[in-house]
């Protein structure tokens, strides 16, 4: 144990004044801490401020860690100058007299001396202590919490100054120095008794003598000594109580079994229960202490009782598991036998508490069992308990270790409990003022009065003019005081502006932890209101507010409010939650979707209602019953960074009416004969013209809600009210929705679209018929989404109370019935539509017109992409030829489905340029800006595969494939068309004016692709006239009768029975899922749930819809989720899980049928939880509308009956499943090459790209899953790699031979060849900003850098391989090496990088330490190796011998003098997979 002899009592210690980057020196310099720790991990350099005595101990405190880096703090001594010694980055560069432990290595001027030393620093936790010395023969020890570690180095020098080096590197954000003189200790410094607060006893005394004795002691801080009777008795008697012998399997005991640990805490979360030696006695009283918390886990700890004898019983994995005898505290709620039987009990969560925080229970005489946390009795849990039962403990999720805490008994105190620290008793004191206050407040003046508190201050004082108070104001305001935020609040929130202003100072830098709390209660019927003055666009979310009973000089601020699971309600988003759960999903406008100068307010009325307000507007009631005493919250969270509270003369605006009924009045007197044109109220995204007959959304291309609109006055029976299409965006989906509502345009709360309206509605949305915001019809003769610009849309109600809808003056037939009269024509702008104006046409009847109706697809355009020389026109409907005859490609904006004709119409030709146009398939991707150079002739395209019509020649890539195909295409005159078709044989088709010219090419892929045409010849400029195929058309398969004028009947029935549908998945789908491969692959990107995909058509009777698992993922429980839907998903808002889909959906999860969120049936077949990888899962919908469920391709019988038509096949990627492709869909085939190429990246990810191993049924490679374990375990941040683990390879012997890799491959330009890493597994790496990816991976070499694993982080922090001290291949070059004999290059300086193309000779020698490393699932010992897999520019190296002593070539493929390769420049190398070797 270390002495206090050792530490130097002249000063108080402190950090020098030079320091780090990033440092910030406060206490008068005795704190350190990091700035922005969660941004930077390095510059955090400190260092003694006088220098060390010989045997002085320099201790340092962790004051607070964050767990956003690798990497720890770390200490040591050195002999340099502070005062003019150039700070480096971290304390490993220092050198010249420097000695550093860095984990448990020891360091000597950068150079490790030692690797196994007794103390890792990397495992210290807050709260811990840290000390260095300098004895007087020249060892140097590091002390942990008083203990001595050891000699770390030897040979200090004694004749000159040593100074301390502490580095705040990583995890470690702020520290203090220890000054042992004054720190108090159990001895010499008792710690204050704090009475336990009964509801059933008198607490007058207990408050006024510990009140008294807190007081007395704060105000003797820097004085005598507290004059308190303590008993410290630390001799435990038999009968103590302790933790008995018998426990979970990851306990381990210590300090006469009076604390317990859970062991590899950051591995496990459970096994860790914990029971009492001894039954309880009645009124005894069982208390731990939390000593170390992590935050890894969810869940903490659990206490409470069981009559289960721990000799007796098999302990589970956790106490809830127990379903006998056992009552136990949980998070904030009780259970008994494992069920929930109280769900909020107390004040407390027991998933919230700190370190430090002491919990308690007690089984009185009576067999009533509490509770106390922090000596505040949570009052009655459970009654009736039996006579003999033990305490149980689990240390479970972030609860790792607790202390038995003895108690200081007082015979006039029954309960007492002893606060371990003396800083922390201004704390308590707070918290003991605020109970009597809270719980008696009617002697609250008696007690102070006694205790000769100083004078509260007779005027309305803030807080921060009484400084003389101190800590003593954190009471609650007057009532009569304006409301302000009090200036304690969350990490990343500042108040200021005398309280009125909160802020988040970092809003880009951070999206949490900014709560603020009102000063006050708020008084029943007052608004606290507040004005949003700042957002950044950065984060998802924004502002939520609302209302606590948690005072803010109480509370432990949580990251977001929603945290908090006790009384707190709050509004976020459209929804409000109590305690942490929703209890309403649609409540009002969207707090996300405010801006700028937008007000928002809560307020709790006399009946307790709590009621929100939108820029003045109330919400209506929230949340009845709400206690009265509440404090205002609000949590400037993601993309709120300030607001400011407003007082009524801030608002410039009327008192806010709670009256509703005084509020938003209706005409009593409409003239029904005026002109009908758009009101003047209306969404806020709108803006009316032209005196009402006009109508358009600003900001069309920025926001695609908020824009409904409505008639002036209600519609007289038959009277036709029309709008023509003026405008449209083609950036959103979705587009006009119509219809008509009793509301008044004064009454109307205007929501953010049409199909939000539940009451007095009817409308029209996409073919869709809603009455009050429910699907009654779908499949109308209208589609309102594929209107174009000029087309018109009209609403009329009858006298018959039918609603008609009309298109260009067509009546399109009954919508709906049974609507009201008096009804008001309502119109949303919405997604596409932009602009509408008022029209009028001669109204025709559906039946004139021979029971018709009008036939709605969607048009074809052209890509954006496109040559140079060419302008797209109208919409992307025309292009055009600028001039001469080059840089004059066009492709369709997308790829065609099978039976699918793209076609165009010839607008203008020049007879003075000779040619033809060109016309073809492409598997080209066109991309706005195209990531490749387009040529100038569309022959020339030698990127992707790409067959054209040239003349008469049928060309593949340029070569002839087909001659004298036709002729037709030479003689193209104004008004012709001509198109290209992809059949569902794999051939394309020609087809000029509308005849089939015949098979022009075969052999086309499956994947994508696309239409190309090159206006290279006569032909200058064309029009796009063919359409997408219908929703739902069926495309017929080719046959050789298909081209024949007459056919039998016979014949085109057993065509027309070769039918299918183009089947992919939808483009709008959940967060988490990626499409590739033409939209038949969907992979879930994160997470376990947010996975939902919906097929993009309807299903068809009788037709599979079946998909295969690719990849599934054993972290997570469950699987896959599949079924059918009645609702169109171009504007579906998709829930976290498909159970969750509340309205027309049938969904098959594990063996159970789940009809809107309500499991109506179990065991209806195999359980989809247990299906394997490559097995097959799909649905049918036979003719009489059952639900049949498929499984490897056996029907399992009829799941569900009376399913509607037009539903949609729904998947859910849930849990295991990860990866899913539909069969029959549009499979990529062939392969990829094994490296990457350029095309491969979009933002370091291209989702239309799957490796071969990713379509085969490859066996799961255990040693890939290993290292994937330690690469877990080297706890990188996931920021630095691939989130695709399609780029991750592994190359141990049975992956290799499986995928049938060569051995050596060649790359780059000009081709250098290289070995695969054969027995490594690779993970691929995110590549910087910086990099030109295109170059990167055409013409670079490829090479392998080994490196040491503690310095992986920091080339992965950098971007670049390190030079200085280079770690790789012979570990560190020298200037010896670098002159010896075998290394005679142009240049020999140490700043150097050397490669290799062969990993048998970056592993070949023998200074690559390997580390040693145990595996958790096996529980083997491993060794480990990493190197990084690079691309090199040519030309920028050197090729050298091996200089590692070889006497026989060490690699067969390269010979030994051009087996290395040395590199100067850092820029050169690009780090692009980190490679990991486990023996």
């Amino acid at each position: 144990m270390a002495t206090t002899g050792g530490r130097s009592r002249s000063k108080k210690p402190k950090f020098h004044r030079r320091c780090g980057s990033l440092i910030i020196l406060e206490n008068d310099r005795r704190t350190a801490r990091r700035n922005l720790p969660s941004a930077e991990f390095d510059n955090g350099l400190v260092l003694s401020c006088e220098p060390l005595e010989d045997d002085q101990i320099f201790e340092i405190k962790i004051d607070k860690k964050v767990h956003s880096w690798s990497g720890s703090i770390e200490v040591g001594i050195t002999s340099c100058d502070v005062s003019n010694m150039a700070l480096p980055s971290s304390a490993t560069e220092l050198h010249n007299g420097c000695w550093i432990l860095n984990g448990c290595s020891v360091l000597h001027n950068g150079a490790s001396i030692r690797d196994d030393y007794a103390c890792d620093l990397e495992l210290c936790d807050e709260g811990d202590v840290i000390g260095v010395q300098r004895r007087a023969n020249g060892e140097l020890h590091i002390y942990l919490n008083d203990n001595d570690q050891g000699v770390a180095a030897t040979g200090i020098p004694t004749d000159r100054p040593i100074h301390a080096v502490i580095d705040l590197y990583g995890k470690c954000a702020q520290i203090s120095a220890v000054d042992r003189n004054c720190t108090p200790t159990m001895e010499n410094n008792p710690v204050i008794p704090l009475p336990i607060l009964d509801n059933n006893i008198d607490n007058n005394s207990l408050l006024v003598s510990a009140l008294a004795a807190t007081f007395n002691d704060n105000c003797s801080v820097n004085g005598a000594d507290a004059s308190v009777n303590y008993n410290d008795n630390n001799t435990a008697s038999s009968d103590d109580l302790c933790f008995h012998t018998k426990h979970g399997t990851l306990i381990k005991l210590s300090n006469s079994r009076r604390t317990a640990e859970r062991m590899h805490a950051m591995d496990e979360f459970n096994n860790g229960i914990v029971m009492t030696n001894r039954p309880l006695q009645n009124d005894e009283y069982f208390q731990i202490r939390l000593d170390k918390l992590i935050d890894k886990w969810s869940g903490s700890i659990e206490i409470g009782i069981t009559t289960h004898n721990p000799d007796n019983i098999d302990f589970p994995a956790t106490m809830t598991n127990l379903r006998s005898g056992t009552t136990m505290m949980s998070g904030c709620g009780i259970l008994t036998n494992g069920k929930g039987t109280r769900r909020e009990y107390g004040q407390f969560n027991l998933d919230e508490l700190q370190k430090g925080d002491i919990i308690a229970v007690m089984k009185k005489s009576n067999g009533d069992l509490h509770f106390y946390i922090n000596n505040v009795d949570q009052g009655l849990a459970a009654s009736s308990m039996p006579a003999d039962v033990y305490g149980v403990v689990d240390l479970y999720g972030m609860a790792v270790r607790v202390t038995i805490v003895p108690l200081a008994q007082d015979p006039n105190v029954p309960n007492m409990l002893g606060i371990d620290y003396l800083d922390r008793r201004l704390a308590h004191l707070n918290l003991l003022r605020a109970l009597a206050i809270r719980q008696f407040p009617n002697m609250y003046n008696e007690i102070t009065e006694e205790l000769d508190f100083p004078p509260e201050p007779s005027q309305n004082l803030s807080v921060e003019s009484v400084p003389e108070l101190g800590t003593l104001t954190s009471v609650p305001a007057p009532p009569n005081e304006p409301l302000r935020f009090y200036p304690r609040c969350g990490a990343h929130a500042e108040v200021i502006n005398s309280g009125k202003t909160a802020l988040r100072p970092d809003a880009l830098g951070d999206f949490n932890n900014g709560v603020v709390i009102s000063n006050r209660h708020i008084k029943s019927s007052e608004l606290f209101e507040i004005r949003i003055d700042k957002v950044v666009d950065k984060w998802a979310g924004s502002i939520e507010i609302g209302v606590t009973t948690h005072s803010p000089f109480e509370l432990d601020f949580p990251t977001t409010m929603t945290n908090v699971r006790s009384g707190t309600w709050m509004m976020t988003g459209t929804g409000v939650m109590h305690n942490g759960t929703t209890i309403m999903d649609n409540y009002g406008y969207n707090l996300d979707r405010l801006k700028e100068g937008d007000r928002i307010g809560v307020m709790r009325k006399e009946n307790g209602n709590l009621n929100f307000f939108i820029n003045g507007e109330d919400q209506g009631m929230a949340v009845p019953n709400v206690p009265p005493k509440v404090f205002a919250v609000v949590d400037l969270y993601g993309q709120a960074a300030q607001a400011t509270i407003l007082d009524q003369s801030d608002n410039g605006e009327s008192t806010v009416q709670v009256d509703n009924a005084t509020v938003n009045k209706v005409h009593s007197e409409i003239d029904m004969n005026s002109d009908l044109r758009f009101h003047h109220l209306h969404g806020r995204n709108v803006r009316i013209l032209s005196q009402g007959q006009s109508a358009m959304r600003p900001n069309a291309r920025g926001e695609f809600n908020d824009a409904v609109i409505m008639s002036n006055r209600p519609l007289r029976d038959d009277e036709l009210f029309e709008i023509r299409i003026e405008e449209m965006v083609d950036r959103w989906s979705g587009s006009i929705e119509a219809g008509v509502t009793v509301i008044p345009p004064e009454e109307m709360s205007f929501p953010g679209t049409m199909t939000d309206l539940d009451h007095d509605t009817w409308m029209l949305s996409g073919s869709s018929v809603l009455t009050n915001g429910n699907t009654i019809k779908n499949g109308y003769a209208m589609d309102l989404d594929v209107l174009e610009v000029t087309q018109k849309v009209g609403i009329m109600r009858k006298a018959d109370g039918t609603l008609h809808f009309y298109y260009n003056g067509v009546d399109q037939g009954v919508a709906c019935s049974n609507v009201n009269p008096n009804v008001y024509a309502i119109i949303d702008l919405y997604g596409q539509c932009s602009r509408v104006s008022l029209a009028h046409s001669v109204v025709e009847s559906k039946a004139s017109n021979n029971g018709s109706s009008v036939q709605f697809r969607m048009k074809h355009f052209f890509s954006e992409c496109c040559g140079k020389n060419i302008t797209i026109k109208n919409l992307g409907s025309t292009a055009c030829r600028q001039k001469g005859c080059l840089d004059s490609i066009l492709f369709s904006s997308k790829p065609l489905k099978v039976g699918e004709t793209f076609e165009v119409e010839v607008e203008s030709v020049d007879q003075k340029w000779s040619g033809c146009l060109v016309i073809g398939l492409t598997s080209f991707l066109p991309e706005t800006p195209p990531s490749h150079i387009l040529p100038s002739f569309a022959v020339d395209m030698k990127s992707s595969v790409t067959w054209l019509l040239q003349a008469t020649d049928v060309k593949r890539n340029g070569v002839v494939v087909k001659e004298n195909y036709t002729g037709s295409v030479m003689r193209l005159e104004v008004g012709n068309t001509i198109g290209v078709q992809r059949q569902a044989d794999n051939s394309m088709h020609i087809i000029i004016n509308g005849e089939d010219a015949g098979v022009a090419a075969t052999n086309i892929p499956k994947e994508d692709v696309y239409a190309i045409i090159d206006l290279c010849g006569s032909v200058e400029s064309v029009t796009a006239v063919s359409k997408e195929p219908d929703i739902g058309e069926i495309i017929r398969a080719p046959s050789i009768s298909s081209c024949s004028e007459a056919s039998s009947d016979r014949e085109e029935e057993s065509v027309a029975s070769q039918t299918y549908y183009s089947t992919e998945f939808h483009q709008n789908h959940g967060k988490n899922i990626s499409l590739s491969c033409g939209n038949v692959t969907a992979r879930r990107t994160g997470s376990y749930n947010q996975g939902i995909t919906i097929s993009r058509h309807p299903l068809a009777r009788q037709q599979k819809f079946e998909v295969k698992l690719e990849r599934l993922c054993s972290r997570w429980t469950s699987s896959i989720q599949i079924g059918v839907i009645g609702q169109s998903p171009e504007k579906f808002i998709f829930p976290v899980s498909g159970t969750s889909i509340k309205k027309n959906v049938w969904i098959i999860s594990g063996d159970s049928l789940f009809h809107n969120t309500i499991k109506v049936q179990d065991k209806i077949g195999p359980d989809l939880n247990k299906l394997q990888t490559g097995c097959t899962v799909g649905i049918l919908i036979d003719d009489k509308s059952c639900l049949h469920l498929l499984v490897n391709g056996i029907d399992h019988g009829i799941v569900a009956e009376d399913i509607p038509h037009h539903c949609h096949a729904v998947v859910d990627l849930y849990g295991q499943c990860e990866q899913v492709s539909i069969i029959g869909g549009d499979l990529a085939s062939g392969g990829i090459p094994e490296e990457r190429e350029k095309a491969d990246f979009e933002n370091g990810l291209k989702e239309n790209c799957r490796l071969p191993s990713e379509l085969s049924l490859t066996p799961r490679c255990e040693y890939q899953e290993m290292c994937r374990r330690f690469q877990t375990m080297l706890a990188l941040p996931r920021g630095y790699f691939e989130v695709n683990p399609k780029y991750n390879k592994c190359y141990c012997d049975s992956c290799y031979k499986h995928r049938g890799d060569e051995a050596y491959n060649s790359h780059g330009e000009p081709p250098k060849e290289y070995a695969r890493p054969l027995g490594w597994c690779k993970f691929a790496l995110r590549l910087p900003p910086r990099v030109d990816t295109q170059r990167l991976f055409e013409n670079c070499h490829v090479a392998y850098h080994t490196t040491d694993i503690n310095t992986v982080r920091k080339v992965l922090d950098s971007g670049s391989l390190l030079c200085k001290g280079d770690s790789m291949i012979g570990g560190i070059l020298s200037k010896e090496m670098l002159s010896s004999e075998r290394l005679k290059f142009k240049d020999t300086t140490i700043d150097q990088i050397l490669l290799s193309p062969s990993m048998k000779y970056c592993v070949s020698h023998g200074n690559i330490r390997r580390m040693e490393y145990q595996d958790v699932i096996s529980g083997t010992t491993q060794y480990s190796q990493v190197a990084f897999q690079v691309r090199v520019q040519p030309d920028s190296y050197d090729v050298g011998p091996e200089r590692i002593g070889a006497n026989q070539q060490i690699d067969a493929h390269f010979d030994n003098k051009e087996i290395q390769w040395i590199c100067k420049e850092k820029s050169v190398v690009v780090p692009y997979a980190l490679l990991i070797k486990i023996d």
